[in-house]
């Protein structure tokens, strides 16, 4: 069983994911970092203790992340996408907050557990990226780190360029890629694949006795709307968060490439990630190399959701 730490902004999509390692057997979640991105860190906050009070899970921490992005811009957020609150049209604005930690509650997670330890980052980079920077880091103990971010060599979902978690905080991406080593990115080429269909929800709202079951059907109901708008004709949606776990635990059924990463901070190509794909590739001196997830089983992987998502604990 994985020990992980969660770094997120549900969001629908964060929301799918949460749930997902709420009942997989392989994974423990030892806390949850809430911070800005899909919906204020404040609504972060509530939707995470709703997922875990409905999971009767309040034993888990939740953790203050970043409330906005490292260059002092306002946060972009995406409340059209994901709802007013962020849950669809789920009504939980009276969800009481508990358990809740400062920001070195991560670095007292990573003595806890070291190298037991897996850090999942599922929002924008800026948490990740402000535990780099801390004088008493001790980020590099753990065993392995994961990002949902990026899109190499297809087109972004938050601009022509830009995967939107790269792109809601473009230089903390850049600090990410330039101090970390060995991250495992998974990226908009895998995870936009990731399609769970209206139908399999529906049948997952109907079959499961999973504490989360009455909620599976509007929420999915709420995002495959929204995705009609820039996928006309989708029959649900991706979802993504929940790739980067399946691929978590289940390492036989994806392919990875190891490269150096960049991301562009200028206006124009704002989010931009980029590596050198050539069979040989020019390397950049003290640059560290990290993975990118190039293709996953997609069938493999939807079975894997539908089953642990089937599951009741």
């Amino acid at each position: 069983m994985k020990k992980i730490l969660l770094i997120v902004d549900p969001g629908i999509d964060d929301s799918f994911a949460i749930m997902y390692a709420l009942l997989s057997p392989k994974i423990d979640i030892v806390g949850i970092v809430c911070q800005f991105g899909n919906v204020s860190r404040e609504d972060a906050l509530r939707n995470s203790s709703f997922l875990l009070n409905l999971a009767r899970r309040e034993d888990i921490p939740l953790i203050n992340g970043a409330s906005a992005p490292l260059s002092g811009l306002p946060p972009e957020h995406y409340y059209d996408i994901h709802g007013t609150h962020g849950m669809g049209e789920l009504n939980i604005k009276n969800t009481m907050f508990k358990n809740i930690y400062p920001f070195h509650k991560i670095y007292d997670l990573i003595t806890k557990y070291g190298k037991d330890l897996t850090i999942v980052s599922l929002s924008p980079l800026t948490s990740l990226a402000l535990t780099y920077l801390h004088a008493g880091s001790n980020i590099r103990d753990v065993k392995e780190i994961f990002v949902m971010g990026g899109a190499f060599l297809v087109p972004g979902n938050a601009s022509h360029l830009a995967e939107a978690n790269i792109y809601g905080d473009p230089h903390a991406a850049k600090i990410v890629t330039t101090h970390g080593e060995g991250i495992t990115f998974v990226p908009l080429n895998v995870s936009h694949r990731s399609i769970v269909s209206k139908e399999m929800i529906h049948y997952l709202s109907l079959q499961t006795d999973a504490p989360f079951s009455p909620i599976l059907k509007p929420l999915m109901d709420y995002y495959s709307e929204q995705y009609q708008l820039s996928m006309p004709g989708i029959n649900g949606a991706p979802l993504h968060d929940v790739t980067l776990l399946s691929i978590l635990t289940n390492e036989d059924h994806y392919t990875t490439v190891n490269r150096q990463i960049f991301v562009d901070t200028d206006d124009l190509t704002k989010g931009l990630t980029h590596a050198d794909f050539r069979p040989v590739p020019e390397m950049v001196d003290d640059h560290p190399i990290n993975k990118i997830v190039l293709d996953i089983n997609v069938e493999h992987l939807l079975n894997d959701f539908m089953k642990v998502m089937n599951s009741s604990s």
